[in-house]
């Protein structure tokens, strides 16, 4: 039977208490306790030391048989050799102490790393000059340490007048450890300070053209904005735009992905995970891709082959408008302006158009993460729980684990609502929501097992990376560790958006999502491509901060608004759409911390939940629009100097909303 809506309310207050402090708990024990999360800065104590980084944005590849060893040194005088002396520290990973000479046994305060050593020097210093070295081995990032020792002299610290060298090279001195940096070419980019004032000047024309309009005549603009086919028309020709102009070889990874590509239509098999870079990938986007190309024949270099290739991800992101569009009217019926907003969020945000003209399986896994969704959501929304909608659900689960990771963190959320809403429909109770969700996760699991249970059988593990592959060469890239400082720090990609991950974690999010800010996995600038506008996409930056904020504000609304109303289905419906983003979310911030590489601050990672975060984009816009039409309304009592800034106010708004969508629709079309 059907619960109560208070009863509903408890049980998603104690649910959302729950996760918040499940997360907070997983977080705490991965940047406390877990040698695999190279999280360091905490608490009081001396800085943490490092040789000087190297000065690219390259993969550095390290033999795990043999990783590099940094030795760290530090000469300092004591008056008395016998008096008492305590040693305490910590590296990252792995250290080996040697004092004049002599090695230095320790004593380990813990089972890892992060609990650190210890070591009483009483008897074992000279009177006079003594040295201390501390050979660091990290396999998978620098070397760091950060140690002190305690005499009655006074204290020796880690700090640069430490020297370091790299094995048998010429000692340097050692540098403070941050990463908080900038990317080693970041400034031989433009910044948005840089863009020639005539691309400004069009962007001024289309403000003050669209406040004018909203001015003059806010009826006509009222009938506009609540009218889905300009949204429609506009992200499908802007999504089309680059669907034949961009070579197969620019994207993110796109010679990995082409090489799983053509490996498949070589040799008919699939490759392991230890072939090329790309190749731990589930399979399910580079089968079709092959299949396509082999139906014709197409040569990559030729422009129907740009055609073919890039045909999945074109449609996978054309198919997100398609999909947002429904749902979108289904949770907000006979409505025009949220819909509307809904449509254009998702087929005129940067990442999507940019991901779409690429070689990617993300547009891929967003496609069927978003089919998915719709069909959750018309089944809780629906009067009966259909098999055949359980069927195709189960179907769009299993495609999205054959496409892409990302999706075993997505898929048991949808499940789960689903499963919810079959229990509580036509008088059933807890057996049948056990019920659908065992077999809708079994059903998909079936679909898609079959590839983890190879990746188990070829590597002891079914989720094997590209970066820890049993008896390859590993690799990690800058900083290869993180601070609470790369998490609380933003503003780079204000000024410097190209490569600004280097700086933030926020920096690397923001710069990907409002444009290509990595340039398409380019490393360096002197490859960066002229496939985009970059005047128009360098103005985004700023131009998207408000709306940034207001999206933000979206999603708490979305998610105040799943815990209000009667309508036990429609809150299902939003809860689900934002445990989605929520896990989305937590699952990016996650592997930043397990994966400390400033290429992991991406926002594409969370391209497949676009759908909920079109959702949220509305809400947040539609709530924004209405209230500056709040303000601009008058009435007796309204002062004519009020009334004039009310009203300029709203039309501020939109004609800021209209230099926003063009501005990023020039900067898509080059």
């Amino acid at each position: 039977m059907t619960p109560k809506p208070g009863a509903v309310f408890r049980l998603q207050a104690g649910a959302w208490g729950a996760l918040l402090v499940l997360c907070v708990g997983l977080l705490g024990h991965a940047i406390l306790f877990d040698p695999n999360v190279p999280f360091v800065g905490l608490g009081d104590g001396p800085d943490w030391i490092m040789a000087p980084p190297p000065k690219t944005a390259d993969l550095i590849a390290v033999d795990p048989a043999a990783p590099p060893v940094y030795i760290f040194s530090k000469q300092f005088h004591v008056d008395d050799g016998g008096s008492e002396a305590r040693l305490q520290g910590r590296a990252l990973q792995r250290a080996a102490l040697q004092l004049n000479g002599e090695p230095l046994a320790t004593v380990p305060l813990g089972s890892s790393w992060k609990q650190g050593f210890e070591a009483d020097l009483q008897g074992q210093l000279r009177a006079g000059r003594n040295t201390l070295r501390v050979s660091v081995i990290n396999p998978t990032g620098p070397a760091l340490l950060r140690l002190e020792i305690e005499t009655t002299d006074g204290r020796v610290v880690t700090d640069a007048s430490w020297r370091v060298a790299a094995g048998p090279s010429h000692p340097v001195h050692a540098e403070i450890a941050t990463d908080i940096a900038l990317n080693p070419e970041s400034r031989l980019l433009p910044s948005p300070l840089e863009v020639p004032p005539s691309r400004a000047l069009i962007l001024a024309l289309v403000f003050a053209g669209a406040a004018g309009i909203a001015w003059r005549n806010p009826r006509r603009l009222r009938r506009v904005k609540n009218t889905r086919w300009p949204s429609w028309t506009l992200a499908t020709v802007t999504l089309f735009a680059k669907f034949a102009s961009i070579p197969v070889g620019v994207g993110f990874d796109a010679p990995g992905h082409l090489a799983y590509i053509e490996f498949l239509l070589e040799f008919r098999a699939l490759p392991t995970a230890a072939y090329g870079f790309s190749t731990y990938h589930p399979p399910l986007f580079y089968l079709l891709t092959s299949a396509w190309v082999g139906l014709f024949s197409a040569e990559s270099h030729t422009m129907a082959g740009q055609v073919i290739y890039r045909a999945i991800p074109f449609f996978s992101g054309l198919a997100n408008v398609w999909i947002t569009a429904w749902v979108a009217r289904r949770i907000w019926p006979g409505e025009g302006l949220r819909p509307s907003l809904a449509i254009g969020c998702v087929g005129l945000l940067p990442m999507n158009l940019y991901m779409s003209a690429y070689v990617s399986n993300e547009p891929l896994l967003a496609a069927w993460v978003s089919a998915a969704l719709a069909v959750g959501t018309g089944i809780i929304l629906s009067e009966r729980v259909r098999p055949i909608a359980l069927a195709a659900l189960t179907g769009l689960l299993g495609a999205a684990l054959l496409t892409k990771f990302t999706a075993l963190g997505v898929a048991p959320i949808i499940i789960f609502f689903v499963a919810l809403r079959a229990g509580w429909s036509e008088g059933h109770g807890p057996g049948r929501a056990l019920a659908v969700f065992a077999g809708v996760g079994a059903g998909a699991g079936l679909i898609a097992g079959w590839f983890y249970l190879r990746n188990w059988r070829l590597f002891g593990d079914p989720l094997v990376w590209n970066l820890d592959v049993p008896g390859a060469a590993t690799w990690w890239m800058r900083p290869g560790f993180h601070t609470p400082g790369w998490y609380l720090n933003f503003g780079e990609a204000l000024g410097h958006p190209i490569f600004a991950g280097y700086a933030s974690f926020w920096d690397g999010i923001y710069s990907t999502l409002w444009g290509d800010g990595l340039v398409g996995g380019m490393a360096r600038a002197s490859t960066r491509h002229g496939l985009w506008n970059d005047d128009f996409q360098l103005l985004t930056y700023p131009l998207a901060l408000p709306v940034t904020l207001i999206i933000a504000v979206g999603a708490i609304l979305l998610w105040r608004n799943s815990f209000a109303g009667d309508s036990i289905p429609r809150r299902l419906v939003l809860s689900m759409h934002t445990s989605v983003l929520f896990g989305l979310a937590f699952s990016l911030l996650w592997i930043s911390l397990r994966l400390p590489f400033y290429a992991q601050a991406k926002a594409f990672y969370l391209l497949c939940g676009v759908l909920p975060l079109a959702l949220a984009s509305a809400e947040g816009l539609a709530a924004t629009t209405r209230w500056a039409s709040a303000s601009a309304s008058t009435s007796a009592s309204t002062s004519a100097s009020a009334s004039f800034w009310r009203r300029a106010l709203h039309c501020g708004w939109v004609g800021w909303l209209a230099s926003f969508v063009v501005c990023i629709v020039l900067a898509h079309l080059g």
